[in-house]
């Protein structure tokens, strides 16, 4: 178990002027005008490493070809640069039991989750006045076109270290050893009655299985390959599309930390049009960010504060909507945010993964830096803003649900960070109302969820309903922006949104993500409404009072048998009708100049 650790006024504070020694090194790199490039090919070169690192996470073994295009580019940047996104060595600490755990709380919660880090997660981070809000020029908040970009990156991040695999350890053999060796060892370890051996270049069970034997568990056989593995001395390494995410963010922050902390000395070329994205602005910045004030730009106590407002306010936030967790779980989760946070340089000492630490940490440094401010209160409202387009215009739930949302996860904290008008809506007598009934409502739903789950019908019932409506949602993303999630800017058309997006087609998204909602919504209800008739028909049985059992039993099925329908036939359809641009092809891999 990891040490409980001080976290004193007087290492917070030294916490607050620390940067990222290596990500720092790498943006001046790619920054320094002794590049002997411009700064526009700095940036391409920067932004087609970010390309380039996308495919090896999808198709690594391109990399392992000496011929292949993908590797001629790669070595043609600086060796800095190729090395920054290789697999990194695995910390002692990790336990790929705790990821997969971890992954299987997303699996679960994925759409509830979503929901968690727009109410609570985002909105927390806006509290930290010398943090995130001080990087923003507050008079042009309002035209909140690339705020929504940040804010789906953000869930876009999270998709991709929470999925399976997103994050994972792999493991190299030792030298002058078999690896077929190793793999029976494993399978002898969960089935020791087999026997099993290398034999003629295959693993063969040399004992006939017994009658009725189930079959092994190829996770549990991966788990245990690894600890057989790790106890012959191998070396393991994090890998996964959530890892190369994890290292874009960490270099991108890297690269907003040298724009604030260098700015250019030379006078602006002449751009007449407004900044079209948060870090062009920080590009056309004059003087010097002032350190002493606000510490450095994106410091090591402002990362350990955001780090925690996924890895205990994403868990915390489940528990206040009814959602059940263990201590396990909420550790594991913890577990795989503090790989997260390795993976970004946060320090080490500034990470835990022990529940009461977490939320210690949090709240200090909440309590150290945590106030309502003008550009807090503007990033609020552009969450708010973001989470309208997914709600349906009747009962006044787009104009008082976001806020109520916010409300009901941060409690008081949230009227520093609200406006006057949206803190009124959230505590008014219809924002109390609308609060207690969509809480009562995700109690209510995930007590259905435990009782559907105990009597092993829960993959029949709801199957991976929450996790394919987060997908898609986030899909509906990608499909709006031309810009590759994580490049820094060049010009003012990397952030906008795609050709053809045009107000017609956002409408049209917009309508299919109200679509979206209310499917689910209704699906949810009409099940639980008819589990609950259904249980009372069998009360009405046990009394022997039939006529009523007849008529409760039958209008309970045929809600169930509703909610099952628009669950496994009607929202699927609706996903398949996801307006979409026409498809172009993808260009094959090429070479840019290298920053």
């Amino acid at each position: 178990m990891q040490a409980s650790i001080p976290w004193t006024n007087e290492l917070l504070d030294a916490a607050r002027q620390q940067g990222d020694g290596l990500a720092d090194s790498l943006a001046s790199l790619i920054f320094s005008q002794g590049s002997g490039l411009a700064p526009t090919s700095r940036r391409l070169g920067y932004n087609h490493l970010v390309d380039l690192a996308d495919v090896l996470a999808t198709d690594a073994e391109l990399f392992l070809v000496k011929s292949s295009r993908l590797n001629a580019c790669f070595h043609e940047f600086p060796e800095q640069l190729r090395q920054y996104y290789e697999p990194m060595p695995a910390p002692a600490w990790v336990e790929p039991d705790r990821l997969r755990l971890a992954s299987r709380l997303w699996l679960d919660n994925s759409l509830a989750m979503l929901g968690v880090l727009y109410a609570a997660s985002l909105p927390a981070c806006y509290l930290i006045a010398k943090g995130i809000p001080a990087l923003y020029d507050t008079e042009k908040l309002r035209e909140q076109k690339y705020i929504f970009q940040r804010i789906y990156e953000t869930g876009l991040m999270l998709d991709a270290v929470m999925d399976p695999g997103g994050l994972r350890i792999i493991n190299d053999v030792p030298p002058h050893d078999s690896s077929h060796r190793h793999m029976a060892a494993a399978l002898n370890d969960l089935d020791p009655g087999g026997f099993w051996k290398p034999q003629d270049g295959k693993i063969v069970r040399t004992a006939q299985a017994a009658a009725g034997a189930s079959a092994l568990d190829p996770a549990a056989l991966t788990a245990r390959l690894h600890k057989t593995l790790s106890a012959q001395g191998s070396e393991r390494y994090v890998w996964g599309a959530g890892y190369i995410a994890a290292k874009k963010v960490r270099l991108l922050h890297a690269s907003m930390r040298y724009m604030l902390l260098n700015p250019p000395s030379h006078p602006a070329l002449q751009e007449t049009a407004p900044p079209a994205t948060f870090s062009d602005r920080l590009r056309r910045r004059r003087e010097a960010w002032p350190v002493e004030q606000f510490g450095k730009p994106v410091n090591q106590e402002d990362l350990a504060y955001t780090l925690l407002t996924f890895a205990y306010l994403l868990p915390k936030g489940l528990e206040r909507w009814g959602c059940r967790l263990s201590r396990e779980q909420k550790e594991a989760f913890l577990h795989l945010w503090r790989l997260v946070g390795h993976i970004m340089g946060v320090r080490e000492d500034l990470m835990t993964d022990q529940w009461e630490a977490a939320e210690h940490l949090f709240l200090a440094i909440l309590a150290r830096q945590g106030r309502g401010s003008p550009a807090g209160v503007a990033l609020t409202e552009a969450v708010a803003q973001f989470l309208k387009g997914y709600l349906p215009a009747g009962g006044g739930l787009k104009e008082h649900l976001p806020y109520t949302l916010i409300a009901d996860q941060l409690g008081a904290r949230a009227g520093e960070i609200l406006d006057p008008e949206s803190w009124h809506r959230a505590t008014s007598l219809y924002g109390r109302v609308l609060r207690g009934g969509t809480r009562a409502g995700l109690v209510l739903f995930y007590r259905l969820y435990a009782v559907v789950d105990r009597c092993h019908f829960s993959e029949v019932v709801f199957g991976t309903l929450a996790h394919r409506t987060s997908e898609e949602l986030i899909a509906s993303w990608r499909d709006e922006y031309q810009r590759n999630p994580f490049y820094i800017p060049t010009d003012l058309t990397t952030w906008e949104l795609k050709r053809g997006v045009d107000a017609a087609f956002q409408a049209r998204l917009t309508a299919w993500r109200e679509r979206v909602f209310v499917g689910v919504f209704l699906a949810v209800a009409l099940i639980g409404i008819g589990l609950g008739l259904l249980a009372a028909a069998g009360v009405l049985a046990a009394l022997a009072e039939w006529s009523s059992f007849r008529l409760v039993g039958a209008c309970g099925l045929l809600a169930l048998l509703a909610g099952l329908w628009r669950m496994q036939w009607s929202l699927p359809a609706v996903f398949a009708r996801r307006p979409r641009l026409a498809a172009a092809p993808l260009p094959a891999p090429t070479c840019a100049d290298p920053p």
